[in-house]
């Protein structure tokens, strides 16, 4: 069973953002499709793996669960089409000199993921496709339907998927990949917050730097 990833808007992002974009989902599809993936996230070890549903009913998954998702497409509230469905609007979030950095944020179950435009920009003054691959598999994660708990061991689905989307690309695109984005990524992803669930109002899954 094989899933891809389909890109359908890259709103406020200018032809050579957009020329970039492309190529991160790209590799986002050629990793969600490689050999062993869904074996890696089956087997991978989660603190938490917290999926709510339109109605705000929260469910622990476990792999099998979170990979079943992946591989079917499935974002929240929509039946599978065994594609991660993609819309992206560029933003102006607050960066690192701001104090936390935010890198994205995605209202949970809903299109589109909120990119931030400092975190873009950055990705490609080092040319670095694969982090901001690793980027937009989080968020899509958010689109799907999974929360975070409070955590700062940054080991819940979203967390644990997208480091697992940069090591499946590392072998074939290691050179790409930037060493202070991946510290910078690994330590927004270890110290996500996001998804208080009140009522009927759903969470926001934010990537803070």
């Amino acid at each position: 069973m094989t899933v891809s990833v389909i890109l359908h808007d890259a709103i406020g992002a200018s032809p050579a953002e957009i020329e970039f974009i492309r190529e991160s989902v790209a590799l986002l599809r050629e990793a969600v499709q490689a050999p062993g993936f869904g074996g890696s996230v089956r087997q991978a070890e989660y603190s938490s793996a917290s999926w709510q549903g339109r109605h705000g009913t929260i469910r622990e998954l476990n792999g099998g669960g979170v990979w079943d998702r992946i591989v079917q497409g499935r974002e929240s509230g929509h039946c599978g089409d065994h594609a991660l469905n993609l819309s992206i609007e560029i933003a102006d979030l607050p960066d690192a000199t701001a104090g936390r950095g935010v890198i994205g944020a995605t209202r949970i179950g809903t299109l589109p993921i909120f990119s931030a435009r400092w975190f873009l920009e950055r990705c490609m003054m080092v040319d670095d496709p694969v982090n901001y691959a690793a980027h937009l598999m989080h968020q899509w994660m958010h689109v799907s339907g999974f929360v975070h708990r409070k955590d700062e061991a940054g080991k819940d689905a979203p967390s644990v998927v997208s480091r697992l989307v940069r090591r499946t690309l590392e072998p074939k695109h290691g050179e790409r990949i930037d060493a202070q984005l991946t510290a910078l990524v690994t330590l927004s992803v270890e110290r996500c917050d996001c998804c208080e669930v009140t009522g009927s109002a759903p969470g926001v899954g934010m990537q803070v730097a």
